[in-house]
């Protein structure tokens, strides 16, 4: 039996997670340990789901960075330790850009720019096999009823509420790529199962348009979109890497996810 520690159990990702493996046994924490670090040596796998939200303002200093302050209290070679990156650290750009993990880093503001710091502290810290880095494109999920979450679906949840209707700035033919909720627990459960370590997208492979996926989740007469477009990055993350383990998503569970999510959004 694999035992795995959840940190940041009311984070967005880790809200109604689950493993689904019998191997696997789950234990969930609020927040990283204050006391008791040695603690972190009892488990086999451990996933950081806490957001800080210095991470979009400005840089971190070494100490500041929640996943690196655990990862320095791991003392054995067992420990394995997934952290939860992005695939902003590419870059951005409004022209369609497909990344691979051998694809340049070129982080463009405080938040990707933390994320390339806190993989190479990790990659300091850890020994090569004990680190699995996941860089995730967007993930979508049920609606949080938490005001705080910064993601599509919150976006989605707070125009509705607030105004009825959803009011799109995003170029609405920019290609973006997105995976749900439950194909991540899934990818999450196949790399502790085949105990993987190393660097990986996690992603769909296609894209689809900011409008294709709107009008996929909420019929068009509550979506509006702004003269004021701006222009937006857009991108494909290639999964070849993750799918020789993982199964590849499917563009009919997306848009199975989309319908589910709109019942519910309008709901």
């Amino acid at each position: 039996m694999k035992k795995v520690l959840i940190i940041g159990q009311n984070s967005y990702l880790a809200s109604d997670f689950k493993l689904n493996s019998d191997s696997i046994y789950v234990e969930k924490i609020k927040r990283p340990f204050e006391t008791n670090f040695e603690k972190y040596n009892e488990y086999d796998w451990i996933i950081n789901f806490c957001i800080q939200q210095e991470h979009f303002n400005r840089l971190l200093s070494d100490d500041e960075m929640i996943d690196y302050n655990i990862a320095k209290y791991i003392k054995n070679d067992k420990t394995k330790f997934i952290f939860l990156s992005s695939r902003k650290v590419y870059g951005s750009c409004s022209e369609l850009k497909i990344y691979s993990e051998n694809s340049e880093l070129k982080p463009f503001d405080f938040y990707s720019k933390n994320k390339c710091n806190i993989e190479q502290k990790l990659s300091e810290t850890l020994n090569s096999n004990q680190l699995v880095i996941l860089r995730t494109g967007n993930i979508i999920g049920k609606p949080s009823n938490k005001n705080s979450y910064s993601t599509f679906i919150g976006w989605l949840e707070s125009e509705l509420k607030t105004n009825g209707k959803i009011t799109c700035t995003i170029n609405k033919e920019s290609k973006k790529d997105f995976i749900t909720k439950d194909y991540f627990q899934e990818t999450l459960t196949k790399i502790i199962e085949t105990n993987l370590f190393g660097t990986y997208n996690v992603g769909a492979g296609f894209a689809l348009t900011t409008k294709e996926l709107l009008c996929s989740i909420l019929p068009e007469k509550y979506i509006e979109y702004s003269p004021k477009e701006t222009e937006s990055e857009q991108f494909i993350l290639n999964c070849t890497k993750i799918n020789s383990y993982v199964r590849k998503f499917t563009q009919k569970e997306l848009m199975d996810e989309c319908k589910t999510l709109g019942k519910m959004l309008l709901n």
